[in-house]
């Protein structure tokens, strides 16, 4: 399993002002590279329209919980996707130490490479590591609600919980909500894929993929502007930190890097836009956004959206 989704953070305040070009149009090409190769191969192996095939085989292809999948790599490799990376020595969070953030600051020592890259689609910034989480943990959430037939409340549980003991507050101290974002929409991807069932923003933007004489075809392409939005963004969807020094000292670094007219200094930096995606995500909001800004995360014992299912 790759050490890359339980290590890397994102800053996207540092280098807010600095010039990122769009790499939106080379990602859809990517992104619906793979799908087309992924079924043309199904077709010549003859498993006719199995769905178990075309899922296992796209999870192959776009699944970055396993260590240098496809997608991952094709990332990494293409000069089109346009990336920004900011080192810990200059980041907001460069004032934790190692009992704050034992992934973030341990992990810098050996891999300097523990904050992640930052792109841009559509005119929104957000860490690579967005895509972990959309491919890997929303097929998750599509196998709990839409497979498994549980309520989809539980799979946003299910996230919450994992980013609260496993990927977030307990290894780099840090609950990002841009990652639960993330997790969501991916579950609305892998929906897509053949579009049998309902979205649950009433957006069904499938099928990508149909049968047709007993062999898959290749429908409609996959655009990355229909799922990116603010809720990427953790200037915008803010994270939560394990600790009060680690929110303390991340707000006092927010306030000193200097932003865009309009944006304030500290998170959100722009409070429409959250506001914006509040109405989008609606009833789903309190799994995927974070409304109070830059703060300690909750007790677990005390905190009601894990006991209210």
């Amino acid at each position: 399993m790759s050490s890359n989704l339980f290590s890397r953070e994102v800053d996207n305040f540092t280098k807010r002002t600095e010039f990122l070009k769009d790499s939106t149009l080379k990602l859809n090409e990517i992104t619906n590279r793979f799908i087309k190769k992924r079924i043309q191969k199904i077709n010549n192996d003859n498993h006719s329209c199995k769905e178990e095939s075309l899922y296992s085989g796209l999870k192959k292809d776009f699944n970055i919980l396993v260590k240098d999948s496809p997608f991952l790599k094709a990332l990494k490799k293409d000069k089109k996707i346009y990336k920004l990376k900011t080192h810990l020595k200059d980041s907001v969070y460069r004032d934790w130490g190692l009992m704050d953030s034992p992934a973030i600051r341990g992990l810098d020592l050996v891999i300097p490479s523990v904050f992640g890259e930052v792109i841009q689609v559509q005119g929104i910034r957000l860490g690579v590591d967005k895509f972990e989480h959309f491919f890997s943990y929303g097929y998750y959430y599509f196998n709990l609600h839409y497979l498994g037939k549980k309520e989809v409340k539980k799979a946003l549980k299910f996230g919450l919980f994992m980013e609260y003991f496993n990927l977030g507050a307990y290894k780099s101290g840090v609950m990002s909500y841009g990652d639960l974002a993330a997790n969501f929409n991916g579950m609305r991807f892998w929906n897509h894929i053949l579009a049998k069932r309902k979205d649950p923003l009433n957006q069904n933007l499938g099928p990508y993929v149909k049968c047709r004489r007993g062999q898959w075809v290749f429908n409609k392409e996959v655009d990355w502007s229909q799922y990116v939005d603010e809720s990427f963004d953790e200037a915008i969807n803010c994270s939560r930190f394990r600790k009060g020094v680690m929110v303390q000292s991340v707000k006092e670094r927010v306030r000193e890097v200097n932003y865009k007219d309009g944006e304030l200094k500290t998170c959100p930096l722009a409070p429409h836009k959250l506001k914006n995606m509040l109405k989008k995500y609606s009833q789903f909001s309190p799994y995927i956004l974070n409304e109070k800004g830059h703060k300690e995360i909750p007790k677990f014992m005390t905190w009601k959206l894990f006991h209210d299912l």
